[in-house]
């Protein structure tokens, strides 16, 4: 097997990234957050102490960290556009984000409503940041 490295774009790269680590703030805010937050069994009191700051910047590196694999599955894959990142973050966020989400349920009897949110931003997240990358790339 020679894989050889493609070209890649590393604006692209922090991109996608950056709207990956976006969309987890709306997506544990405002969009799920109090439902999250119900099923995790959290209160108002655990959330009120602010956020880490390294907890935000650990979040986007692995946002960023991700979409730099998009971007080599993409490239590998003779990406061409944006259509083609969303199919390649789509495949990675439902092949293994969702499935090793799903052991969770299994093995850590986590709830199905929970296991939705968790995996949701992982598919939406991963589809967002290859969307982005194509775009850029």
């Amino acid at each position: 097997m020679d894989l050889v490295s493609p070209d890649l774009s590393y604006v692209g790269i922090v991109a996608g990234g950056i709207a990956y680590f976006a969309l987890g703030a709306a997506w544990y805010t405002f969009l799920f957050g109090k439902r999250w937050a119900d099923l995790r069994g959290l209160t108002a009191e655990d959330l009120s102490g602010g956020w880490n700051p390294m907890i935000m910047v650990a979040s986007l590196v692995a946002g960023i960290v991700s979409t730099a694999v998009i971007a080599f599955m993409y490239g590998w894959g003779g990406g061409n556009g944006p259509v083609d990142g969303i199919v390649v973050g789509l495949l990675i966020g439902v092949g293994i984000g969702a499935m090793e989400g799903l052991k969770a349920v299994i093995y850590e009897k986590a709830s199905w409503p929970l296991y939705a949110i968790n995996t949701g931003y992982v598919v939406a997240g991963f589809a967002l940041a290859g969307l982005v990358y194509g775009l850029i790339a």
